[in-house]
């Protein structure tokens, strides 16, 4: 009895930990750099990282989680 709690207190913290570990990776429409900017701050807020630009579409991450 006490392994089977035991092994629902593990399963029910590994996936809570495991859901609220991934960031949110997004992809913008953007021609230059003062539209990602914008567009990233809309979605994100101040905590934002760009992944990737290419020439029109960049890929940012989301530091933290936003609304």
């Amino acid at each position: 009895m006490k392994r089977k709690w035991i092994f629902i207190f593990l399963m029910s913290f590994w996936l809570i930990s495991s859901c609220a570990s991934k960031p949110v990776v997004l992809y913008v429409k953007a021609r230059n750099s003062e539209e990602l900017k914008l567009s990233a701050f809309e979605r994100c807020g101040k905590r934002y990282r760009v992944l990737a630009y290419e020439d029109d579409t960049a890929r940012i991450e989301c530091l933290i989680k936003a609304d």
